[in-house]
């Protein structure tokens, strides 16, 4: 129905016809025109008119032109996805090393923060010891 009314205003439209409207005194001025538009409504309607055809054989193309970009916009994704899941894996076991490396080096710290101590400890131990019980 669009590309009916389009053809009618792209082929007998003049620029001032909102004009030539407002201006007609009589209801049927404009029968001359009504066998343009029967002869076009049966130019759309008929399947087999080549206008017709070459218009479905168009848009059939530019459906078919959208649906290819569309399923290569979906492979690509599908190989961005898998690239983004390979990225992610290897930051996983990244990250595993970087907990134990952490762990390890928080360990190494306190045992420099308080083997002083606990040697000094065991020390005054073991003297007390040695001095009382030797």
């Amino acid at each position: 129905a669009d590309a009916f009314l389009e053809s009618l205003a792209n082929d007998h439209g003049d620029p001032g016809w909102r004009d030539a409207i407002s201006r007609t005194a009589r209801p049927y001025a404009f029968i001359k025109f009504d066998m343009i538009i029967q002869r076009k409504r049966r130019d759309f309607v008929d399947p087999t008119s080549r206008q017709n055809t070459t218009k479905l054989n168009e848009d059939l193309a530019d459906i078919q032109s959208i649906m290819k970009k569309n399923i290569n916009e979906v492979l690509n994704r599908g190989e961005k996805l898998e690239n983004v899941s390979n990225i992610s894996n290897s930051l996983v076991s990244e990250s595993k090393k970087f907990k134990w490396g952490a762990k390890k080096l928080s360990w190494q710290a306190m045992l420099n923060q308080y083997a002083p101590i606990a040697a000094a400890g065991v020390f005054v131990i073991f003297v007390l010891y040695m001095k009382f019980f030797w």
